[in-house]
């Protein structure tokens, strides 16, 4: 989860203030586009560690001190509660689009991560294709094969000569070819139920996912968006990209 997505500072391999082994681009180059786009697989693999300088945290894995997933309308009739949660794959995106669009004022990327791992204490109570679950304790979400596509838009302000930019919205997609689900201690640690309930979620991740894929997805939007403004808190998009 959590996209992307949620782990969307790799796109910015055009900054003056990356580090030296990053790619830089300048937006008057002809070859403008090719080079961000090449910046950006150059870029993903690297954000393994924090980079204070770019205001980016560690983005594998990526750390949530709280997450919580809105109760779908049939399915999954409970909200998801997690605690401590760990997101790991998110460097190993593979990037197959990105444009920055500046007449426009969005930012276009698309990409596939192999695997998408989510880790954490969760807590539920609610019921799962109408069957009773309740139970907290240490679980996961895994991700395969995630296509995600996200246009960010970006109102500019001026500030003692520079442009400065704050992402207003980010429309999301996520379509996961796998969703695997292991939520330990459920049922006061009966461990048949407790199987019996992970493996109807596992068989049925389709229907599980069409039912609160709005809830993972708001959740993505609200980290992308603060990601983004974080990036461009104090880096204008001179110093970025001039």
């Amino acid at each position: 989860m959590q996209l992307l997505i949620l782990s969307v500072l790799f796109i910015f391999g055009a900054s003056i203030k990356l580090p030296q082994n990053f790619l830089k681009c300048n937006r008057s180059d002809p070859d403008w586009k090719k080079c961000v786009f090449e910046a950006a697989v150059h870029a993903a693999p690297q954000f393994t560690k924090p980079f204070p300088e770019l205001n980016a945290p560690n983005m594998d894995p990526y750390f949530i001190i709280e997450l919580s997933i809105s109760a779908g309308s049939k399915t999954i009739q409970m909200d998801q509660n997690f605690t401590n949660v760990k997101i790991y794959g998110l460097s190993r995106v593979e990037v197959i689009d990105f444009a920055f669009d500046f007449g426009a004022k969005t930012i276009y990327l698309e990409g596939i991560f192999p695997e998408i791992k989510m880790t954490g204490m969760y807590k539920f109570n609610g019921k799962v294709f109408l069957l009773p679950i309740y139970g907290e304790g240490p679980g996961q979400v895994i991700f395969r094969n995630l296509k995600a596509n996200m246009t960010a838009h970006y109102e500019e302000k001026k500030k003692n000569g520079k442009t400065y930019i704050k992402v207003v919205s980010a429309p999301l997609k996520m379509i996961p070819g796998l969703i695997q689900f292991q939520h330990d201690n459920l049922f006061d640690g009966d461990k048949t139920l407790g199987d019996n309930i992970n493996q109807v979620m596992n068989d049925n991740w389709q229907a599980v996912y069409k039912d609160i894929e709005d809830g993972y997805t708001q959740v993505v939007q609200k980290i992308t968006v603060n990601l983004f403004n974080n990036f461009f808190s104090k880096l204008s998009l001179e110093e970025a990209f001039d």
